[in-house]
């Protein structure tokens, strides 16, 4: 009788125990799934958060891009004209100095033809209307007018219409790596190449300039806005710089992010 009695009481024991272990490992993966959905919800809240702010500060310069476009369209290209205009005249009465007065006349000619050029390539409204396949030709040949680098640009595959917003962000990209080129790199020849294939869009830009350290780029340098915009735009962005010269390439998914924008 008394081995019965110890036998329920071991059984029931044994249960209780049991049936604590369940509770506690239920609890616990509770407490765990809730503190992992916490940390989840966190990291999705900065990151909104970090793409707002990036979007924020890309829209930013995007405005003062474009009031400066505008002042350089408007109010620099008038004077400009302004000036050609008064030389003109001028000229009618100049006698010997005509041919040098001719001679400034074609200079500020020349100086309003860049300046139209620049504000094109500065306003957003403007690469709307072109496209990045041509607003990229439009740098390329104000670099082969004013002689500054030798370049080359090709197109592969079909063109293939992508959001307006990103062709920006796009372009605002490869024009940070042309700037970096003309400023730092002492370099002589640029390439450019576009490959279209149905699902991406692959950017090689590149050129043969002296390179830089890219781990010890400063913080606000061009490669810091380079690698925000993509980011923004889920593009991956791969950058090699060496002696030989700088490159970056960009792979911009066509389909992932038309199937973004369109849910």
């Amino acid at each position: 009788m008394e081995q019965k009695a110890l036998q329920l009481v071991i059984i029931v024991s044994a249960a209780l125990l049991f049936t604590l272990l369940v509770v506690f490992i239920t609890l616990f993966s509770y407490f765990q799934k809730k503190k992992m959905d916490f940390f989840l919800r966190q990291k999705e809240q900065e990151k909104q958060f970090d793409e707002t702010l990036t979007k924020s500060l890309i829209e930013i310069k995007e405005s003062a891009l474009k009031n400066i476009a505008w002042e350089l369209h408007d109010n620099v290209g008038q004077l400009l004209s302004l000036a050609r205009l008064e030389l003109n005249i001028l000229q009618l009465k100049a006698g010997k100095n005509a041919d040098k007065i001719m001679e400034v006349s074609a200079i500020i000619g020349d100086s309003l033809q860049e300046i139209r050029a620049m504000s094109k390539t500065l306003n957003a409204e403007v690469i709307n209307n072109l496209g990045i396949v041509d607003a990229i030709q439009v740098e390329i040949d104000r670099f082969n007018k004013l002689k500054f680098i030798k370049t080359e640009f090709n197109i592969n595959g079909k063109v293939i219409e992508i959001p307006q917003k990103d062709e920006i962000i796009l372009f605002r990209m490869i024009q940070e790596f042309f700037s970096n080129t003309i400023k730092h790199s002492k370099a002589t020849l640029l390439r450019v190449s576009l490959d279209y294939s149905p699902n991406s869009l692959s950017i090689l830009v590149k050129d043969n300039g002296k390179g830089f350290n890219i781990t010890k780029a400063r913080k606000g340098s061009g490669l810091i806005n380079i690698k925000s915009r993509a980011a923004l735009i889920k593009t991956r962005l791969e950058f090699i710089s060496d002696e030989k010269g700088t490159e970056m390439k960009l792979t911009y998914p066509i389909k992932k992010n038309r199937n973004d924008k369109n849910t």
